[in-house]
């Protein structure tokens, strides 16, 4: 379905109108928006958010987390109107995906649309690059989630 028709831009962003109900199932609004790429039940990589998440010192009822197929997209607009999050954790999650036209910092703290981002590379990328993971943790968890510097 074509919804804009306008050479300035193109059907492919007709994807941010569509709905997000199922992309984020009953997902319920939390201060700590938790965006990554999908990851298998019980496997390793949950095991690792899981670990990430925990470290950042969050409680369940303080984050929501919203699973997205490796390049499927997915419109910034409404995740804000339905979840309005203070803080947006990208793990592997790109922005234009959202889409939102924006250069992030990688590993450290950024503010767009009155929010903080902390956008990373997926959980698997960070397990193969430990300079990378620690650049997240000093630069980024420990000020966002621990020293609350935002």
């Amino acid at each position: 379905m074509n919804i804009i028709k306008s050479d300035i831009i193109s059907a492919e962003n007709d994807v941010f109108w569509n709905d997000i109900s199922t992309a984020i199932n009953d997902a319920e609004p939390r201060p700590v928006l938790v965006l990554v790429t999908s990851y298998e039940k019980g496997g390793v990589e949950e095991t690792q958010l899981l670990k990430m998440i925990d470290a950042c010192k969050l409680t369940p009822d303080q984050y929501t987390i919203v699973q997205l197929e490796q390049e499927q997209q997915i419109a910034w607009h409404q995740l804000a109107a339905r979840l309005n999050p203070e803080i947006v954790f990208l793990i592997g999650i790109k922005p234009i995906q959202l889409g939102i036209s924006a250069l992030f910092c990688l590993n450290e703290p950024n503010r767009f649309n009155d929010k903080v981002w902390l956008p990373t590379l997926s959980i698997r990328e960070l397990e193969q690059h430990k300079e990378v993971k620690k650049q997240l943790w000093v630069n980024g968890i420990n000020p966002v989630f621990i020293n609350r510097n935002h």
